[in-house]
């Protein structure tokens, strides 16, 4: 497996990495508070893993409980989208764009898999743009929506593609990203994510563990690859940074299910959201994040 190395902070660009966890690669920016990966895998390593001809089998047979995640989705968005046009950065087998189309007046996508495209053309008659969003020629056309649903952790430079969304967004566009709360997995543990933060803030070198924040491995055992961990404040504060004004800092309904276990799902997300609302604390395993840009 290729591999590259950092030596600075992807979001704020201070060169104050700390160590966290050696033997899972895991570091901090005592900084800004943005946790990554590094050493990790290249790009070209990450995009050859998703291309595999199975990685989305799953997807196709969940289509059904797949199709509830997305109308959820589409309606959430509702409340503070711009009317126009829609760009869907990391748009997988395009089944959100599928349910988007009634809603946007034009619908678009990138994807890095071949075969995600393969799929988007073949089940929904979409034409996904291959490639990153960073590097993607698409002329003069801006958007008036561009959406991210957990593309952010796995995408080797986060600030790079915020910045690209901002510059293909129209005046007052609308970003919103969707990424896991991976963090989450350390509240309650030995090393608390706000003492380790405030360690790392206070000059701490020494590595800190972090429990729930596995090596990287290419080699199958892992189903999806995240670069990034993100909280909801440092999310927050970065899009802030980029020059974009925060509409809502929320939870994202990611759960693919059905029957009993779908009401299940309901019920826990209802009330991570009603105790976000009243406390401000996202107890939940996902973000969501809706932000505009300058008018």
């Amino acid at each position: 497996m290729d591999v590259e190395t950092l030596d600075r902070c992807d979001l704020c660009g201070r060169q104050q990495v700390d160590v966290l966890d050696r033997a899972n690669n895991i570091c901090a920016c005592s900084n800004c508070g943005y946790v990554f990966d590094s050493p990790r895998p290249t790009s070209a390593a990450i995009t050859e893993f998703y291309s595999r001809p199975t990685k989305y089998d799953a997807w196709v047979d969940a289509e059904a409980a797949r199709d509830a995640l997305w109308q959820r989705r589409v309606r959430k968005l509702a409340p503070t989208r711009k009317p126009g046009s829609l760009l869907d950065v990391g748009a997988g087998i395009g089944q959100f764009l599928h349910h988007a189309r009634g809603t946007y007046a034009e619908v678009h996508g990138t994807e890095v898999s071949r075969r995600a495209i393969e799929i988007a053309r073949e089940r929904y008659g979409l034409t996904l743009s291959e490639g990153q969003v960073e590097t993607i020629d698409f002329g003069d056309r801006r958007f008036d929506n561009i959406t991210l649903f957990h593309v952010l952790e796995h995408v080797p430079h986060p600030r790079t593609v915020v910045e690209r969304c901002l510059s293909l967004l129209t005046p007052g566009g609308i970003l919103t990203i969707a990424v896991p709360n991976d963090l989450l997995t350390l509240r309650g543990k030995r090393d608390k994510l706000g003492g380790l933060m405030a360690r790392l803030r206070a000059g701490a070198t020494a590595p800190v563990r972090t429990p729930g924040l596995p090596r990287i491995t290419l080699d199958g055992s892992m189903d999806e690859i995240h670069l990034s961990h993100f909280t909801p404040i440092v999310l927050q504060r970065f899009l802030e940074s980029c020059g974009l004004r925060v509409l809502e800092n929320d939870l994202d309904p990611f759960y693919v299910a059905t029957g009993t276990t779908k009401a299940k799902e309901d019920v826990v997300y209802t009330g991570c959201r009603l105790l976000r609302a009243a406390t401000g604390v996202n107890v939940y395993e996902t973000i969501w994040i809706t932000a505009q840009a300058p008018a």
